[in-house]
């Protein structure tokens, strides 16, 4: 038990370093969005080992407040890009009239 404790736990935080390395060196804030994302998803999992190996209960709602604020952010995120996306790309048409 304790040698896949250790295994889960170091993926688990080669992972979170990983994320962290994308988040600073992602070229468009969809691809820091999508990293802090995961990142959220893998404190999740780590809270949930840690829960699961002592067996304590009081994590819990952290770990539901915690994805349901990814998922809202995830989300956030994905609408403000599109929306920038059309901003910008709405100045480009021919509408034959002055600016």
């Amino acid at each position: 038990m304790t040698v896949v404790l250790v295994l889960a736990g170091t993926m688990l935080f080669v992972a979170a370093i990983l994320l962290v390395v994308r988040m600073t060196l992602g070229p468009t804030i969809l691809d820091r969005s999508v990293a802090l994302d995961v990142l959220v998803a893998v404190t999740v999992c780590a809270i949930g080992l840690h829960a699961a190996h002592t067996g304590v209960t009081y994590a819990l709602p952290v770990v539901l407040v915690l994805a349901g604020c990814g998922f809202v952010g995830a989300v956030s995120v994905a609408r403000y890009a599109s929306r920038s996306d059309d901003v910008e790309s709405g100045g480009d048409d021919d509408r034959g009239g002055a600016a």
